[in-house]
């Protein structure tokens, strides 16, 4: 498609949502559009092509996140931003032709008095690398999609066009 949307058309026939029983359709995409991908709860156990789904946290997604905040940093060095990791508190993965990571967690924000806050970032794992595509601070419940406010703002995104992954982004 032109616009960098999945179809359906473009999966096998056992891929993504058609391969989840008609009854839990609708729950996942509800669930994916809520949370922006960052809060899908296990709907079948195992590893599904093309469906996000939570991991058990391992050392690697530390790396992903540790990547993310480095990025960061990086981005604002000028304004002397600083985080530094607490801890990583959720994991989502999307396996397509790549791994998507949707994760969750915690840093201190040294330019800000040393509070702890938490953040969301979005880490693809493709040949050639690792990259963030997306950062913000984690929203509110009340500023969650769908809920009406839009107070949530990406510090920087390239993930999402109106709503639908993007296939390589």
């Amino acid at each position: 498609m032109d616009s960098g949307e999945e179809s359906d058309d473009d999966l096998g026939v056992g891929d993504g949502e058609r391969s989840l029983p008609e009854e839990y359709r609708a729950f996942y995409k509800r669930e994916v559009s809520k949370s922006e991908g960052f809060d899908v709860p296990e709907i079948i156990a195992g590893y599904l092509y093309n469906l996000i789904q939570p991991r058990d946290l391992d050392d690697i997604y530390e790396e992903c996140t540790q990547l993310a905040i480095d990025e960061y940093n990086r981005r604002f060095a000028e304004t002397n931003a600083k985080l530094e990791l607490v801890k990583v508190s959720k994991v989502m993965a999307h396996l397509y032709d790549k791994i998507r990571y949707y994760i969750t967690f915690e840093a201190r924000d040294l330019a800000d008095g040393g509070k702890t806050k938490t953040y969301q970032a979005v880490v693809r794992d493709a040949i050639p690398g690792i990259s963030v595509l997306s950062f913000r601070l984690k929203p509110a419940e009340d500023e969650q999609v769908g809920s009406g406010n839009h107070g949530k703002e990406w510090i920087w995104e390239g993930h999402l066009v109106n709503g639908h992954l993007l296939a390589g982004g």
